[in-house]
């Protein structure tokens, strides 16, 4: 039997900052619109409910950020070339889902944040926002690394999303 969630204590764990460079792949003719999150309101994924926007999703290497593209797109988008965008990030009060102790706690393991159900990372994702949280630091479905998923209407001051480079494969 499954144990059920404790996502109560998500409010009260402990968060990391976060600062490096993370990637996002979008086909060719959506490389000007890079760091939207226009997809969310049509969408439902993840993190995220059909029609809820400001929640971008970012992985920590090129290689993750193509295989997530791969993973979502159309047989029709893939073939155009992909724009892959390295951004830089800074951000505070990031929960670190890939941590075996923060899983522990929250009753969770990383099957349930990879699963094609969706219903406890979008319940995760609610939760984290309503409490402040700027960002998660989760497991690629991929199975390839790990994403960081950030919450745009948390951001606060000193948080920085700044796109250093675009480049086509």
């Amino acid at each position: 039997m499954a144990l059920r969630p404790n996502l109560t204590a998500l409010s009260s764990l402990t968060t990391v900052s976060f600062e490096k460079s993370v990637y996002r792949a979008v086909v060719e003719r959506f490389k000007d619109k890079v760091l939207s999150t226009e997809g969310n309101r049509f969408f439902p994924g993840r993190y995220h409910l059909s029609g809820e926007g400001g929640i971008l999703y970012t992985s920590l290497t090129k290689e993750i950020a193509i295989k997530e593209i791969e993973r979502h797109a159309s047989r029709a988008m893939l073939q155009e070339r992909l724009a892959i965008a390295k951004i830089n990030i800074r951000l505070d009060k990031v929960l670190d889902l890939t941590q075996a102790s923060t899983l522990k706690i929250l009753g969770l393991s990383k099957n349930d944040l990879i699963s094609s159900d969706y219903s406890k990372t979008q319940a995760i994702s609610m939760i984290a926002r309503e409490a402040g949280f700027r960002g998660l630091i989760v497991p690629s479905a991929t199975s390839a690394g790990n994403n960081l998923i950030i919450f745009e209407n948390n951001l606060g001051k000193g948080c920085l999303i700044e796109i250093e480079d675009i480049s086509l494969h």
